[in-house]
């Protein structure tokens, strides 16, 4: 029984059209084919496109197929130091030169004003003696402030009348306005001293992360402002009291009034920060202390 060849498949070329017969060089028959034009024509297109289609569409092939492995890389990698900058700022301590210690001690210095007059037995609201020797003391400063402020002045200033009339005149009209509650006027005078004082001094020592409304300004001299500001303030308040307060509700009194002032101080702007701190601690303290205090 003769075995019969198996059918022709429809698909195979036909022998004459693209099948050649050479001999090697052992004389041995090779097959070679030849391509159609047509066939030449999209052979390369179609085998780039079947080479980025997966296997398994579910799986991590597909990930990296469709996503560039650049773009990958640099969303897993560690910030850099600039994204970081842009993200939170820090701000190095620094030596306090001799100079801005004169200037901290020559701010700080009038906050003294109302220990002294614990040792001065007076009435409420203050008779006209006290009210000459206040006055004296404070004009006594502030001549001294103006006269020698050029030992005390930053590159950027050239006179310190503004900021000394500042100071000086919030304090005054303080005590002016409220006759019968002059430890308002204290407790003003106190956080100008130390509250204000002390923000510069803790913030250019220590400095820390800058604020995020102004980025000259640190966390830590707003902190320091605030704690002083609440602490000296309150006990001035209560100090100069007449009849005395409660020293928490004083310190109560002191702490709000610090706050508000100590977020108007750190506000950006190229004035003197004397008289919008002194108008914000009067004006707290005095609405505070009319509420709360008999």
């Amino acid at each position: 029984m003769v075995a019969k060849a198996p059918p022709a498949s429809p698909l195979a070329p036909s022998r004459g059209a693209s099948i050649r017969r050479d001999e090697d060089r052992g004389g041995r028959a090779v097959s070679s084919r030849k391509p159609a034009q047509l066939h030449l024509r999209y052979a390369e297109p179609i085998a780039s496109a079947a080479a980025t289609i997966p296997s398994r569409p579910h799986s991590l092939e597909v990930l990296t197929a469709s996503v560039p492995t650049l773009a990958i890389a640099d969303a897993f990698a560690p910030p850099s130091h600039e994204s970081t900058q842009n993200l939170s700022h820090t701000i190095a301590g620094q030596r306090l030169s001799a100079q801005e210690v004169r200037r901290r001690l020559w701010h700080m210095t009038p906050g003294l004003l109302p220990i002294a007059l614990w040792f001065i037995p007076h009435t409420d609201p203050w008779g006209w003696i006290l009210w000459g020797v206040v006055a004296t003391i404070i004009l006594a400063t502030v001549t001294t402030m103006i006269l020698r402020f050029h030992k005390i002045a930053r590159p950027q200033e050239a006179e310190g009348y503004s900021a000394v009339a500042a100071y000086a005149g919030v304090v005054l009209a303080t005590l002016l306005l409220l006759p019968g509650r002059e430890e308002v006027g204290m407790m003003t005078l106190a956080i100008l001293a130390f509250g204000d004082g002390s923000a510069t001094l803790f913030g250019l020592s220590f400095g820390g992360y800058s604020l995020p409304w102004n980025r000259r300004k640190s966390w830590t001299g707003l902190l320091a402002f605030i704690g002083m500001g609440a602490l000296l303030g309150g006990v001035m308040l209560w100090g100069e009291s007449r009849p005395g307060i409660a020293l928490p509700l004083a310190i109560t009194i002191g702490g709000l009034a610090s706050l508000a002032a100590a977020f108007v101080e750190s506000w950006p702007s190229k004035r003197n920060d004397n008289l919008r701190v002194g108008l914000t601690a009067a004006t707290v303290g005095t609405c505070l202390h009319l509420m709360l205090v008999p």
